[in-house]
């Protein structure tokens, strides 16, 4: 049997994309990264705060979490204790944290496991998508 590039191209594009939960308040913010991460073939979901971000990571786990630390209703800390220590969540994707408060950072590096990298805002966004490459398994 030969395979074709037809072949190929039809198992490429079948293969699942990474889905990325960007969970960020500031409208403007959010729409910037989902936007990008979208040019670049990611699928993306999107939550606007705490409760609705627990839903989504309930409902589907994402390749990668986006999280911003200060929200409306929860904070990043308290998503991150949520899904750290309830069983049914088990945390086995990555977190890129954002945040334009200063943190210890060595200290939630320590405390969260998942966490990959955090980037403090102001940032660009090139640095964001090198993150987000890292952080990813290689398929």
């Amino acid at each position: 049997m030969q395979i074709t590039s037809q072949d190929v191209n039809i198992a490429i594009n079948k293969l699942p994309m990474s889905t990325i939960l960007v969970v960020e308040d500031e409208p403007n913010v959010r729409k910037l990264v989902v936007i990008n991460l979208i040019k670049r073939g990611y699928q993306v979901r999107e939550a606007e705060n705490g409760t609705q971000a627990l839903q989504l990571i309930r409902h589907q786990k994402p390749s990668l979490l986006i999280l911003d630390i200060k929200l409306p209703d929860l904070t990043g800390w308290d998503i991150l204790d949520n899904i750290t220590n309830d069983p049914a969540m088990s945390v086995d994707f990555p977190v890129l944290v954002m945040t334009a408060s200063p943190i210890d950072q060595a200290d939630a590096l320590l405390k969260y496991k998942c966490i990959v990298q955090i980037l403090i805002k102001p940032f660009n966004i090139d640095m964001l998508i090198t993150a987000i490459q890292r952080a990813l398994p290689k398929s």
